[in-house]
């Protein structure tokens, strides 16, 4: 009987030594997870969660740089450049409205949509130019292509842009300062044989609704008036890149609320975005004066664009 108990003692020795074993294995392994998360992220990170993003955004993140040692070794590639402060007034993301007017004497690549256009969209005709920067134009070509591919319309007519005529009996029934941008459109739909102002509604919604996965956004939204000085208006699109129209419509963002935000992040305080895995590299410099040193990638790609107001926005490809 002895042996017995003694037997199963050891059996039950033996079966908690193991529980012990695995229950550090697993604490181990629990605290290496945390500890990467810690190194990658920075311990006081925050990531903004957006509820409700439709599955095609699911990945992006954005996010407030505290990794020291990372910027460091990323800053170690930067050189700095000097820039005029001319460029304040021109890119891709002025402000432009009654009380800033758009003044840039820098004149951006165009073309001409009449013979630049392709087969999914049309115009309000075919013989008086339509203008639109070259990048822009790229988009809506992708898009219209796209939207197509989606619904099996072509039932888009691009109305205004920097050359055409939107206001009072147009189709287009408001004109907008920053049209002379060349980074705006303004829609309109066919129906048949008319043409209807575009009221975001229906198949047609899909532009609405994706625009931003090509660098538009719906330039005055729903329910921003008290941010934007307009009611919504979903036929006026504008052009700001792919990165900030991602991140816009992430936190539900006018131009006017987003540009708020950036003006919070400098060099030294930066903003990491994150778009379909590239991590971008977000910050603002104000204008020391004529000329302003601005520090860039030596080798990366880098935008930068001015306010229209007292800052350059310098957005860079984070490899």
């Amino acid at each position: 009987m002895t042996n017995k108990k003694c037997h199963f003692r050891i059996d039950r020795f033996i079966f908690v030594l193991i529980t012990v074993i695995m229950l550090i294995f697993v604490s181990d392994f629990v605290r290496r997870r945390i500890c990467n998360y810690m190194n990658i992220y920075g311990s006081p990170h925050a990531v903004v969660k957006i509820q409700g993003l439709p599955d095609s955004a699911i990945g992006m993140s954005m996010t407030y740089e505290t990794e020291k040692e990372n910027t460091t070794q990323y800053k170690s590639t930067f050189i700095e450049i000097e820039i005029d402060n001319s460029q304040i007034f021109s890119g891709e993301l002025l402000e432009v409205n009654s009380e800033k007017p758009y003044i840039s004497p820098v004149i951006n690549p165009t073309v001409n949509l009449v013979s630049y256009r392709n087969e999914y969209y049309t115009l309000i005709n075919e013989t008086d130019p339509v203008i639109l920067n070259t990048e822009a134009a790229d988009a809506l070509n992708n898009m219209m292509e796209d939207y197509y591919k989606s619904t099996g319309q072509t039932n888009f007519l691009v109305y205004g842009t920097t050359n055409t005529y939107t206001g009072a009996g147009s189709y287009c029934p408001c004109a907008f300062p920053e049209s002379i941008t060349g980074n705006t459109i303004d829609v309109a739909v066919n129906v048949g044989a008319s043409v209807l102002t575009y009221d975001g509604c229906d198949v047609e919604k899909w532009i609405v609704e994706n625009c931003y996965r090509y660098g538009y956004i719906v330039r005055f939204p729903e329910n921003k008036s008290e941010k934007t000085g307009y009611t919504y208006f979903p036929w006026h699109l504008r052009y700001v890149g792919k990165v900030h129209s991602a991140a816009m419509n992430e936190l539900g963002y006018c131009l006017e609320e987003y540009l708020d935000l950036l003006d919070k992040y400098t060099y030294d305080h930066p903003l990491y975005y994150n778009l379909n895995g590239s991590m971008y590299y977000i910050y603002t410099e104000k204008s020391a004066g004529q000329t302003t040193n601005v520090s860039v990638p030596a080798q990366n790609q880098y935008t930068i664009s001015g306010d229209n107001t007292d800052s350059f926005i310098i957005t860079s490809l984070r490899v």
